[in-house]
């Protein structure tokens, strides 16, 4: 059986191709207070994840605080929410919950509320949180802040009847077994599967060519041009110039973003699940 020589690289190219899109697992939560950037003891991150843990529990709203080093590569107006989905965060299947993000580089954080949560704590709610944390963030007390904030959702979610329940959502709400990843790590996925990729292709080519030689092998040598030429070979009758494809220009049509009701009831419907705060700040 003779291989036709396109298929090499054809082989290499879905040896690249598959080396991109092999799936990264997120990193998935593990503690409701998530400390990247070592702010925190050892001793205070595990008596604030005790804390954290039972509030929520209890609430049946998960209430976290994540410390990154930086912002993973997002726009400040992207950050909380990124985190929020990137870390997997979230009470019971409808992933209801409030996060305090904090990046250490960049001297950022911002508060944000999804699902259920976001019908009670609205942007006004959301900045009191930013307030408390920033109260403890200019000083430098980190478990201060941590602390002010758990203690401030725990007595806002209280304060406003919030109630547990799967919202209604007019987009697909997040999808838990969905990896979802912040530009950085994006670039740095593509950058580690660039040697894997390329590795691949040579094995696959490596491969193909020594299969192509030993399917190969000359009979004898001819002397004269003409037996190389295949009698009643290929005639071009006719050539002609043809377009493979079409550019098509589209313009995407955003939803509104609004979203939120009545606390509690079931009957809220959310565009995209999250409520946000007027704007993070730095401290």
């Amino acid at each position: 059986m003779r291989i036709k020589k396109w298929l090499i690289p054809l082989a290499a190219m879905l040896a690249f191709v598959m080396a991109l899109v092999l799936p990264v697992p997120a990193n998935a939560a593990q503690a409701y207070v998530i400390d990247e950037a070592g702010m925190l003891t050892t001793d205070e991150l595990a008596e604030l994840n005790r804390m954290a843990e039972e509030i929520s529990l209890r609430q049946e709203c998960g209430v976290y605080v994540v410390i990154t080093s930086d912002m993973h590569g997002y726009r400040e107006s992207e950050y909380a929410q990124g985190i929020y989905m990137n870390y997997d965060l979230g009470y019971g299947e409808a992933a209801n919950g409030v996060l305090l993000a904090i990046s250490v580089k960049e001297s950022f954080f911002d508060c944000i509320a999804y699902g259920a949560a976001s019908d009670v704590i609205f942007t006004a709610r959301l900045d009191q949180l930013n307030d408390v944390a920033y109260s403890y963030l200019r000083n430098g007390d980190w478990y201060g802040c941590v602390r002010g904030y758990l203690n401030e959702s725990d007595k806002l979610l209280t304060a406003s009847g919030y109630t547990n329940y799967n919202p209604t959502y007019t987009d697909p709400p997040i999808n838990q077994n969905t990896v979802i990843t912040s530009p950085t790590q994006r670039k740095n996925q593509w950058l580690g599967r660039l040697p894997i990729a390329f590795g691949g292709s040579g094995v696959i080519g490596t491969i193909s060519v020594l299969m192509m030689r030993g399917k190969n092998k000359n009979i004898g040598e001819a002397h004269n041009a003409d037996s190389y030429i295949i009698k009643n070979g290929v005639k071009l009758v006719v050539q002609q110039d043809q377009f493979a494809g079409k550019t098509r220009s589209v313009t995407r049509i955003h939803r509104d973003s609004g979203g939120g009701g009545s606390s509690g009831g079931g009957h809220s419907y959310h565009s995209s699940g999250f409520s946000h705060s007027s704007g993070g700040r730095h401290f």
